[in-house]
């Protein structure tokens, strides 16, 4: 090679990286810290349901990251009904709880995915069955990269060398679960358990499946970062027997936001990388049918490009 194609490979490289860059800084900044201290408490003015009884909005310790967040439970509209009592329901577990449910809430801007808008809407059209969704808070402005990434992303500003996302999977497998096992009257065993998440969320999810192939049957992965270390993530899940049912995967054409939406390599890695784990679970034999990707015409990196594509993901996910 001489060292005009090098340089001009080596200025392509670092362009993409800038641009890489550009969108974690836009997309992944940090959350804000939540600190109650009670291990649970019902937060009665963040009700968004029509029925106050069916939502709550729930304070939560772990032990494993050592903090206190909130987890927000959605239940179905038939939940303390009189003939419901013995009732058990599969359920929807979403990681970055804040920005589900309320605009209010939401950090990064005003938007929300209209998590309980929709299921209530579907479930009425009998296009979804009785479900209950968990939504997890990220821990916070400081930690929110901490725990999604199981390995260190070197385009985050500022950095974190060593963040602790490896410890997600027993975060939700010892502390998590349990805790919503226990109040509500949820199906057990992975067959009725879903993950999903968006960005970091979506990451984290995957390597959640990876690391704990019989916790979770089912994937919502959105815009994710699957990039991370170079595609650790898509490597691991080469060598790993994930046991997954079916998996959906959401991404926009203009994932980094720009004017006019024009064809960009940086756009293209985001879409690349939903069709690299898609060959993957392919060829360890999952069926096509099983595995759901919607790619939309310039959609951006956003809530309410994810609260667009949430009907038709939980549709999927949730088919007998």
């Amino acid at each position: 090679m001489n060292s005009e194609s090098a340089i001009a490979i080596w200025t392509a490289r670092a362009r993409r990286l800038r641009l890489i860059s550009m969108l974690i800084f836009v997309c992944f900044v940090p959350m804000q810290l939540l600190a109650d201290d009670d291990r649970l408490v019902a937060d009665d003015d963040r009700l968004v349901a029509d029925d106050d009884r069916l939502f709550h909005v729930l304070d939560f310790e772990s032990g494993i990251f050592e903090n206190t967040r909130k987890i927000r439970i959605l239940l179905p509209g038939d939940y303390y009904d009189a003939g419901s009592s013995e009732k058990r329901y599969p359920t929807l577990y979403l990681n970055d709880g804040q920005n589900l449910f309320d605009a209010e809430t939401a950090v990064l801007g005003a938007e929300e995915w209209h998590v309980d808008e929709t299921v209530f809407r579907l479930i009425a059209a009998r296009e979804l069955p009785q479900i209950i969704v968990v939504g997890i808070d990220n821990a916070g402005r400081r930690d929110r990269p901490y725990e999604y990434l199981p390995y260190p992303d070197v385009f985050l500003q500022p950095p974190v060398p060593e963040p602790q996302g490896r410890l997600y999977p027993a975060f939700l497998e010892e502390e998590v679960i349990p805790f919503v096992e226990k109040r509500y009257r949820v199906q057990r065993g992975a067959g009725s358990r879903v993950l999903g998440g968006s960005s970091y969320g979506a990451l984290v999810a995957l390597h959640t499946a990876i690391a704990r192939p019989k916790l979770f049957s089912r994937l919502l992965l959105e815009s994710p970062s699957f990039y991370v270390d170079e595609d650790h993530v898509l490597r691991d899940a080469r060598i790993t027997e994930m046991h997954l049912d079916r998996v959906y995967l959401g991404v926009g054409t203009n994932e980094l936001g720009l004017d006019g939406c024009p064809e960009h390599p940086g756009n293209a890695e985001a879409v690349n990388g939903v069709h690299k784990l898609v060959r993957i679970l392919k060829n360890q034999g999952m069926d096509e049918s099983l595995v759901r990707v919607e790619i939309t015409e310039c959609a951006q990196h956003s809530e309410s490009a994810w609260a667009e594509r949430f009907p038709g993901a939980i549709r999927f996910l949730f088919e007998p």
